[in-house]
C-alpha cells in the first residue's frame, strides 16, 4: 500500500495540479471579463435609449441619441483603459524594468 503526499494527490485528481488559489484567480478573471462585456453592451444601449427618449420629448431626432450613444461608448472605453493601466502598474510595481536608473 502506497501513501500519497498532498502534491501527488493534487496531480491524481485530474485538475493539472492547480491549487484552490489558482482556481479562484481563474474564476475571478472570468467574472471580471463578464462584467466588462456587460458594461460594453449595456451602457451604450442605456445612453442610446435615454437619447431616444429625450429626442422624442424635444423633437430633435436623432441628434441627442447619437451624441449620448457616442458619450456612452467613449466613457466605457476610457474607463476600461484607466482600469487596465492601473492593473498593469500594480502588477509591475517593484519589477526590475520599472526601477529608475541612478545617476
Amino acid at each position: 500500500m502506497t501513501q500519497h503526499t498532498s502534491d501527488e494527490h493534487m496531480s491524481d485528481t485530474g485538475d493539472g495540479g492547480r491549487s484552490a488559489t489558482d482556481h479562484r484567480s481563474l474564476y475571478g478573471g472570468f467574472g471580471d471579463a463578464l462584467a466588462q462585456a456587460f458594461e460594453f453592451a449595456v451602457i451604450p444601449v442605456l445612453f442610446g435609449a435615454l437619447g431616444l427618449w429625450l429626442d422624442g420629448r424635444l423633437g430633435t431626432r436623432p441628434w441627442i441619441t447619437v451624441v449620448l450613444l457616442v458619450v456612452g461608448i467613449l466613457g466605457v472605453v476610457t474607463r476600461t483603459l484607466y482600469v487596465y493601466k492601473a492593473k498593469i502598474e500594480a502588477e509591475e510595481e517593484g519589477k526590475p524594468w520599472t526601477r529608475r536608473a541612478r545617476r
